[in-house]
């Protein structure tokens, strides 16, 4: 190929090439100022997504899958309009946003070989290793890959929901995670635990108010009046008798026995 007219070199050809394996990369050009040390090097560059602050705590909470968030009114959508594939971005709309992925009989051994070389170089921040922890905290189930699916995130080539389950499930086994201070999506797991905090926060508060309006109906209508509360220990106290008398007899039965 190089032997040929092109306008390309080595790593340009390679990088147009890699669109087929590796989705969004083909909207980005070659960085002449960059020494690339290999192919695999130069794939890796390219995808770099935007650097972003650090987090306010060294905690990193880990976020839930895809259907418990939807159950919390967490949405996910494909991003559009970015050219990497690791521009995850969860704005204020409650709204996961997560560039499209296709999946194929490639992209195992592609994300294996970007890990990897992650853990070698030693690489901070880890921005693939961080993205397969993002996946596998959203996949857990063969559902929760049908939600992103449905949602245009992913693009399943494999045929199986189970089987790209069971790939990001394994893709973090033995591998450091990144520190928490350098994890690339922390704004997304905050935003996410926030919101979700935020409305475990609301439901709490709506079943303390129902049961102030059960509080304010019992004492309406059967506390109002000393008669009233006399009927209603009367018939508590009868109902305490009765479960005793209950609890004596059975006994006695098995002591006969």
């Amino acid at each position: 190929m190089t032997s040929e007219q092109n306008e390309k070199d080595l790593f340009g050809m390679a990088l147009s090439f890699c669109l087929q394996i590796f989705p969004g990369i083909g909207n980005h050009t070659i960085d002449r100022q960059n020494r690339y040390k290999h192919l695999l090097d130069m794939l890796y560059y390219n995808q770099l997504p935007d650097s972003s602050g650090s987090p306010n705590d060294n905690d990193r909470n880990f976020i839930r899958n895809a259907k418990e968030l939807q159950e919390a009114g967490i949405k996910f959508k494909k991003r559009k309009g970015s050219w990497r594939l690791f521009d995850v971005d969860f704005p204020e709309n409650d709204t996961i946003e997560i560039p499209c992925l296709k999946i194929d009989d490639r992209t195992e051994s592609l994300f294996r070989n970007l890990v990897a070389y992650e853990q070698c170089y030693g690489c901070i921040p880890q921005y693939v290793t961080d993205y397969t922890i993002l996946m596998d905290c959203l996949i857990n189930t063969q559902e929760d890959v049908q939600i992103l699916r449905h949602s245009g995130i992913i693009e399943n080539g494999l045929g199986d929901d189970g089987m790209v389950c069971s790939l990001f499930n394994n893709l973090c086994k033995n591998v450091i995670l990144s520190d928490p201070l350098d994890f690339c999506y922390h704004k997304v797991f905050d935003g996410v635990t926030t919101h979700c905090n935020r409305r475990r926060n609301v439901r709490k508060k709506i079943r303390r108010r129902k049961c102030n309006v059960w509080m304010a109906t019992l004492k309406r209508d059967y506390f109002n009046s000393p008669w009233a509360l006399l009927s209603f220990l009367a018939a508590v106290a009868l109902l305490l008798f009765t479960l005793v008398q209950t609890v004596f007899t059975v006994m006695s039965y098995f002591q006969k026995d």
